[in-house]
């Protein structure tokens, strides 16, 4: 570890989430404009939006253990390098499924770079930035997504959908080049080729009997899941209340930004030695709570609308605090990557389940009846936090 921060190498790493979670922002905006080009259905649609999601639901942990055993670095690199030629081949495509071919191929380089990024700014944060570190780096996916979705629209009016696919290319094969070159002096160690697959065995058994981790990934789960369907539903919700489409749009984009606010809030709570687990009660609490506020009251859309803000940037308090547990609660240093990977797996398992849930409750019983799931995820999620509070306090 770092005994000054080295700031640079923290904000690339963080940067490479950031480009990454372009790849999530850009399809919800440019939907409409390829479904009219392309055909999609609206099944199609939501398959082009979740396939993000999926390949992590199945392989995090997997891609977390073998990020630890070829090295962090490398592993962002390449993964930067998958998304980067995977953009660029969908730029080409004519029909639904060259599309979701190579966003299935986007997601696959994206696990790669979400799994190993925070290996990378532990090494390079002083112990005593470290929980300010990794508040900082959960906010690079609210940023990325809320930024892509509101310069998605100018860029597709400039240079097309196409353009905008490989406008992220090139951005993505430059940054890779970038982080290659400013991170040379960070150790990237690998274990011996006789030895990788009993390692890997070892730090995925390790990960899965540690109480910690999966603490970790079942609150990460209850707050993606609860996050997505407030935030999905949202522009339906205030379209609904008198706003424009596009007003709706952009007013969503700056509730998702507001989390980013949270994060950095969450950070320096931390830093300053608030309970993680304390945190993570109260933030949950607060999303379950103001779900109900959002989709089960009377008010006004500008009244849900002031909620859905306090939603997010309280809700940011969550993230912050689960992903600098990481390092708190992986088994060994070495198996910091493996603890992120079941971390994002559980993570991104809650993104895609529970938007049908919700919308299948809000189709049987209105809003207010999905309301009620949201609260009880809240629910979960503060128990969690709880409980995270009791082990942290007996295993300092």
């Amino acid at each position: 570890m770092s005994a000054a921060t080295r700031w640079s190498v923290l904000f690339l790493a963080l940067f490479a989430g950031v480009f990454g979670a372009f790849q999530n922002g850009k399809m919800p905006a440019a939907l409409p404009t390829l479904a009219a080009e392309l055909g999609l259905t609206l099944v199609e649609a939501g398959w082009a939006v979740s396939l993000l999601y999926g390949i992590t639901t199945v392989l995090g942990l997997a891609a977390g253990a073998f990020a630890d055993l070829w090295g962090a670095r490398r592993f962002v690199v390449a993964g930067l390098l998958i998304v980067a030629a995977a953009s660029f081949a969908g730029g080409f495509a004519t029909g639904a499924l060259g599309l979701l071919a190579t966003r299935f191929c986007e997601g696959f380089g994206l696990m790669a770079v979400f799994v190993a990024a925070p290996a990378i700014i532990l090494r390079a944060a002083a112990p005593r930035d470290q929980r300010l570190a990794f508040g900082i780096w959960s906010g690079y996916m609210p940023a990325g997504t809320s930024f892509m979705i509101l310069v998605t629209p100018l860029v597709i009016g400039a240079v097309g959908w196409r353009g905008l696919w490989w406008l992220n290319t090139a951005l993505l094969a430059g940054f890779a080049a970038l982080f290659w070159v400013a991170t040379r002096r960070i150790a990237d160690p690998r274990a011996a080729t006789a030895g990788r697959m009993a390692r890997l065995r070892g730090d995925v058994g390790a990960v899965l009997r540690a109480r910690g981790p999966w603490l970790l990934a079942l609150t990460f789960a209850t707050y993606t899941a609860n996050y997505l369907c407030v935030a999905s539903f949202l522009p339906t919700l205030l379209i609904a209340g008198g706003f424009s489409q596009l007003l709706a749009g952009t007013l969503v984009a700056l509730v998702v930004a507001a989390n980013v606010a949270g994060n950095l809030f969450s950070g320096w709570l931390l830093q300053k030695g608030a309970s993680r687990g304390l945190l993570i009660a109260i933030a949950a609490a607060s999303m379950g709570t103001l779900s109900l506020v959002v989709y089960a009251t009377g008010l006004g859309a500008g009244a849900k609308l002031a909620a859905a803000f306090a939603y997010s940037f309280v809700g940011g308090l969550l993230p912050a605090a689960v992903m600098g547990g990481a390092p708190v609660h992986a088994p060994s240093p070495a198996q910091i990557g493996t603890t992120n990977g079941l971390i994002l797996q559980w993570g991104n398992f809650g993104q895609l389940v529970a938007p049908p849930i919700f919308a299948a409750l809000a189709t049987a019983g209105g809003w207010s009846a999905a309301a009620w799931f949201t609260l009880a995820l809240g629910a979960a999620g503060a128990a969690l936090g709880l409980a995270i509070r009791r082990h942290e306090g007996r295993t300092r």
